[in-house]
């Protein structure tokens, strides 16, 4: 029985060692991120771990005299950037978004898949409209061929049953909730759908989703300007 603690516990340490590169890689992409920043911008924050890292590096930067107006894509995002002293307001009070900060679930040189935290519609919405899009992401993230993984949709309730039936080749499932009994609400109110799907031809997919009736939103994206990639010794650009 020894050994195997012993070698539960080489692992747990293991892990832990993982997860602390994982979170240097992080804040790496999200400091390079910084330097896209200028005073009296209008700045989109995206959502997710990874601009989190972003959100705080900001605030510290705000402390220090940054003037900065944000917009954002989730009521996480927005309590954190209030929380670390960011200014945060709505679309409707902004002519124009100059530069938008977000992470990724999966890269390639010429698309993302975005929506694991289910805030892709507004992530989608913020990143669209801006001048300039950010993608910050770790190593873990990076593909190098074809983009291959988790699709997820933002669906209307009613809608949902149609939707399923339409994608069923895809193994659609509706995700369901840990903190609640049932499936996981958005922002928005909408129901969020889990696909599996590799994507040959991403914008045409994205497209295709996108024209489906019931479907609000989609995670792939293929409009962006640059994708920094974060790393333990610093970052690169993919």
């Amino acid at each position: 029985m020894f050994w195997k603690w012993q070698d539960r516990k080489t692992a747990e340490e293991s892990d832990s060692e993982e997860l602390s590169n994982m979170s240097t890689a992080k804040t790496n992409a999200a400091k390079a991120a910084l330097d896209y920043v200028k005073n009296g911008m209008c700045v989109g924050l995206g959502s997710g771990s990874t601009v989190r890292e972003f959100i705080k590096l900001l605030g510290a930067e705000v402390k220090n005299g940054l003037e900065v107006t944000c917009v954002t894509t989730s009521f996480d995002s927005r309590m954190l950037a209030i929380e670390n002293g960011i200014f945060v307001t709505e679309t409707d009070a902004i002519e124009e978004i100059d530069l938008a900060i977000d992470g990724a679930d999966k890269v390639t040189r010429t698309a993302l898949l975005k929506g694991g935290g289910g805030a892709l519609t507004r992530e989608k919405i913020i990143a669209y409209n801006a001048k300039k899009f950010i993608v910050i992401v770790d190593e873990s993230k990076v593909q190098e061929e074809t983009l291959e993984g988790p699709v997820n949709l933002e669906v209307l309730p009613f809608a949902a049953p149609l939707v399923m039936q339409q994608l069923k080749g895809y193994n659609p499932k509706i995700r369901m909730a840990k903190a609640k009994l049932g499936p996981v609400i958005s922002d928005n109110g909408s129901f969020i759908l889990d696909l599996q799907m590799k994507l040959e031809n991403p914008k045409k997919t994205e497209e295709w989703l996108k024209s489906m009736p019931g479907i609000i939103e989609n995670g792939i994206f293929t409009r962006f300007d640059t994708i920094i990639i974060g790393s333990e010794e610093g970052y690169r650009i993919l």
